[in-house]
């Protein structure tokens, strides 16, 4: 899948970065430092942050592709086959002889939350000179996994100059103690998505500063999440905010990455600002009454169909924007 300078973009969103392996864990309680919980494999799934979001912009009708790197092994294959199955165009991804995929072991409380280890081995993610202009030309969106903030900016820019728009998560053990980098990557980027913990680093907790600073140093749009209390969706002009259906919590994984891959599948669809915020908010609300970050994609519920019980309303608007 390559990219002709001029010519229609063959993919809507392109997401780069990780595709995992998820074992899931139902344990009595949380286990803690010098603490132990003993308790059952709940279930083996897909997982990966670019893969959970490349799946569920194909869910919000966008087509979308994934760039990562998977190891020989069976669970690479599956990772593959099981996102080509959703719709995924996984043709991007390269697979590297003798590796091993990564993978994540979750702990799953009786509430559904999560304590989530992740086992990265020598593949997780492409090299970024893996990533061909060609391949970013073909996309209209970018979406570079930012674990590592500085591989981040060097494809946002690289996107960027190709004539994509580019989208980001961050999450905050990435960001903490790298405000700087931050702010270069958001330089770079159109859409920012933000959750509770990176808020906390990045502006003590403040979620509509966090939109303010994020917008100041050259995003477009900032969305920021707020679990159980749904999402706001910020720019210069208008704020939005959403929340989902009250739903009985299976699993909370992947569901800030559901609601990212909906939200910017929408947005890059045409779909306005509210009505984005109201996809991503309805996926990521579906996704946690399942096990397992993607199960929601064999339910049988369609995004407009749950859509439809999202609480939708104009937020306060952002002051402080430099």
């Amino acid at each position: 899948m390559t990219g002709v300078p001029g010519a229609p973009r063959a993919v809507d969103v392109l997401a780069v970065g990780d595709a995992s392996v998820d074992y899931f864990v139902r344990v009595p309680h949380i286990a803690t430092a010098d603490d132990k919980a003993i308790g059952r494999l709940a279930g083996v799934h897909g997982g990966g942050m670019s893969a959970n979001l490349a799946a569920a912009a194909t869910f919000a009708g966008a087509r979308a592709a994934l760039a990562t790197a998977v190891g020989s092994d069976e669970p690479g294959r599956q990772a593959l086959d099981r996102l080509a199955a959703h719709g995924v165009d996984v043709s991007p991804s390269v697979t590297v002889p003798g590796g091993h995929t990564w993978f994540c072991v979750i702990q799953l409380d009786h509430t559904g939350e999560k304590s989530l280890v992740g086992a990265v081995t020598e593949v997780k993610i492409p090299a970024a000179e893996q990533i061909s202009d060609d391949l970013l030309r073909s996309a209209r969106v970018v979406a570079p996994l930012a674990d590592d903030l500085d591989w981040a900016i060097s494809l946002a820019v690289r996107a960027r100059a190709s004539g994509a728009k580019v989208a980001v998560d961050l999450e905050p053990g990435a960001v903490a103690g790298r405000r700087d980098r931050v702010w270069a990557l958001a330089r770079h980027s159109d859409l920012v998505f933000c959750n509770q913990g990176a808020v906390r680093e990045l502006a003590d907790g403040d979620p509509a500063r966090c939109a303010e600073l994020l917008i100041s140093a050259g995003a477009r749009v900032v969305v920021v999440t707020g679990g159980r209390n749904g999402a706001t969706c910020h720019t210069p002009q208008e704020s939005w905010t959403a929340r989902g259906p009250e739903i009985e919590v299976v699993d909370t994984t992947g569901a800030g990455d559901a609601l990212a891959g909906a939200f910017t599948g929408s947005w890059i669809l045409g779909r306005s600002l509210a009505e984005s915020l109201r996809a991503g908010v309805a996926t990521g609300s579906l996704c946690v009454g399942h096990l397992g970050s993607r199960a929601y994609l064999d339910a049988g519920t369609g995004i407009d169909t749950y859509a439809r019980n999202v609480t939708l309303g104009a937020a306060p608007r952002l002051q402080g924007i430099r």
